[in-house]
C-alpha cells in the first residue's frame, strides 16, 4: 500500500439513527499518514435541536453541554478543509459519512471521498469473532477505549484497530478496497460475494430480509449496476435507511428484454406486494367503460372512474382514451347521444330523470343495438404470441395475449417448432395479469408487429 495516503479517520456523536432526520452533536477527525497520528481535531456541536434522552445516557453528552458550543455551519469550513482529499475510514463508515455529507452540503460545502470501513476491512483480515462493533472488537484485540461513545475516545480507538489492520494486512486488502471501492457503497450486512454474483444483463432483482421475505422488487437493463444505484449517493431519509437496513439478500432473474422484465417485476409485485415497492397504483386502471341498465329500462353505456369493485367492458388510463372510445362506438352503432355518458370530473351517470323521454328512442330498439355492441366488443378481443429474443441465443421469451389479457409469458426453445399455441404454454408460465400488464403488452405490440403473431395463423 502506498503509505504516502492520507486518511481521515473519524467518529461523531448525533441525536439519532439517520442523517435525515437528526444532526451532529460532537466530531472527531484524526489525520494518520498511514504510521502514525499527524493532526488531531475534535470539537462538541450544537445541534439545534433536543438530545433524546436515550442518547443523553448513551453518550453522556447533554443539552448544556453543547449549549454554547459552535453550530455546524461555524466549523463547516474547518472540517471540510480536513476531509478534503483524505480517504476517510470510519466503524460503520457509511454511517459517519452521510451525517458528514449532509451537513457539510447545507453549509455550502460539496465533498466526497473514497471510504474504507474498519468494520468489513476487520471481518476479513480477522476473521472468526463473533461480533465486529468497535466495543466487541477493540476488546478482542486488546484496543482500550478511554471514553466509549464520546467522538475522540471511540476515533482513537478506531485509530489502533486500522494500524492492527494495517500491519495484518496480508492479502492487501485495504488497497484492493480502495481500488474498487465497490464494497464501501454497500451496506455493511451485505457481502461483496453476494453483489459479485449478479450479472450486467437485463432482467429482475430481488431484496430478501432475513426470514426470507421479499421486500423489493425491480427491473433493470444491467442489473448489477441497478442493484449498486440503490446504495450510492447520499439519501439520508429514515425510510431509505430502513429499506437498506432491512436487505439480508439479493436474488435476480435474467429476462432477456426490458418488457419481459417490466412483466416479471409486475407479477412479482402483484403476488407478494412487498413492503418497499411503494408505486403500487400503477397497476391498476384509471377509467372503465360499463353498461348498465337506468330506471326506465335502457342499457346504457358509461365511461366513470375505475375502482377496484368495478367490473366494466374496456378499461383505460386515461378519460380521453375511454371517451373516444365510446364516441367510436357510438358513432358506428349509431347510438343515442342521451344514451351515452361521458367522463367528466362533474358527471353523475345515475341522473337518469334528467332526460326528457321525448329525446329518447325506442327501449326494444335501442337495447338491441346495446346487445349488438356487446356481442361486437367480445368479438373484437385480441389473442396473439408475441415472439422474442430469449435469456440467451437458444431460445425465445414469449407473450400469450389471450382474448384481450395477458395469459401467460416464458421461455421456449426453438420456437419455430412450434405449431400450436397450447403447445408452447407451460401451465407454470400462466401469470396474474392486471391493467398496466396488458396495457404495456398491447404497447410494445403496436411497436413491433413483425413479433406479433395471431392466434388463428398458428392454429391455422
Amino acid at each position: 500500500m502506498n503509505r504516502q495516503k492520507r486518511f481521515a479517520i473519524v467518529d461523531i456523536e448525533t441525536t439519532g439513527s439517520h442523517a435525515g432526520g437528526s444532526r451532529i452533536t460532537e466530531v472527531a477527525i484524526l489525520l494518520h499518514n498511514g504510521k502514525k497520528i499527524i493532526e488531531r481535531y475534535q470539537s462538541l456541536v450544537n445541534p439545534q435541536c433536543p438530545i433524546p434522552l436515550s442518547i443523553q445516557m448513551l453518550t453522556g453528552i447533554t443539552p448544556d453541554m453543547v449549549a454554547d458550543a459552535p453550530v455546524f455551519d461555524e466549523i463547516a469550513e474547518d472540517i471540510y478543509h480536513l476531509l478534503q482529499g483524505k480517504v476517510f475510514v470510519a466503524h460503520n463508515v457509511n454511517f459517519d459519512y452521510s451525517f458528514l455529507v449532509k451537513e457539510l452540503r447545507q453549509a455550502g460545502y460539496e465533498w466526497q471521498s473514497p471510504k474504507l470501513c474498519t468494520v468489513r476491512l476487520a471481518r476479513k483480515i480477522f476473521p472468526g469473532y463473533r461480533s465486529y462493533s468497535l466495543g466487541d472488537i477493540c476488546h478482542a484485540r486488546g484496543i482500550n477505549i478511554t471514553a466509549r461513545h464520546r467522538a475522540m475516545g471511540d476515533a482513537e480507538a478506531t485509530v489502533e484497530l486500522f494500524a492492527q489492520l494495517l500491519a495484518n494486512d496480508e492479502a492487501d486488502y485495504v488497497q484492493q478496497s480502495l481500488q474498487k471501492n465497490i464494497e464501501h457503497r454497500l451496506p455493511t450486512h451485505l457481502s461483496v460475494a453476494q453483489f459479485e454474483r449478479l450479472p450486467e444483463t437485463t432482467g429482475i432483482y430481488i431484496f430478501r430480509n432475513k426470514k426470507g421475505k421479499i421486500i423489493y422488487v425491480g427491473k433493470a437493463v444491467n442489473i448489477r449496476k441497478r442493484v449498486l444505484s440503490h446504495f450510492g449517493g447520499i439519501n439520508t431519509s429514515l425510510r431509505r435507511q430502513q429499506f437498506i437496513n432491512d436487505i439480508a439478500t439479493i436474488d435476480y432473474e435474467e429476462s432477456g428484454t426490458e418488457l419481459m422484465a417490466l412483466l416479471m417485476e409486475c407479477q412479482l409485485i402483484k403476488k407478494h406486494w412487498p413492503v418497499h415497492n411503494r408505486a403500487l397504483k400503477r397497476y391498476e386502471p384509471k377509467f372503465v367503460l360499463l353498461h348498465y341498465e337506468d330506471i326506465r329500462g335502457y342499457i346504457r353505456l358509461a365511461v366513470c372512474k375505475a375502482t377496484a369493485q368495478t367490473s366494466g367492458l374496456r378499461y383505460f388510463e386515461t378519460a380521453q382514451e375511454a371517451n373516444v372510445f365510446l364516441a367510436n362506438l357510438r358513432e358506428e352503432f349509431n347510438l343515442a347521444p342521451t344514451l351515452c355518458t361521458f367522463y367528466s370530473p362533474s358527471t353523475d351517470t345515475r341522473e337518469d330523470r334528467k332526460i326528457p323521454a321525448a329525446t329518447l328512442p325506442s327501449e326494444v330498439i335501442h337495447n338491441q343495438l346495446i346487445a349488438e355492441v356487446l356481442q361486437q366488443l367480445e368479438s373484437r378481443k385480441r389473442s396473439f404470441l408475441l415472439i422474442d429474443q430469449g435469456r440467451n441465443d437458444a431460445e425465445n421469451s414469449y407473450i400469450y395475449f389471450k382474448e384481450d389479457k395477458l395469459y401467460a409469458l416464458g421461455f421456449v426453445e426453438s420456437i419455430q417448432q412450434w405449431s400450436e399455441v397450447e403447445d408452447i404454454v407451460s401451465y407454470t408460465d400462466k401469470c396474474m395479469s392486471n391493467f398496466y400488464m396488458q396495457h404495456i403488452v398491447l404497447q410494445y405490440a403496436a411497436r413491433h408487429p413483425e413479433k406479433v403473431t395471431t392466434i388463428p395463423r398458428i392454429l391455422g
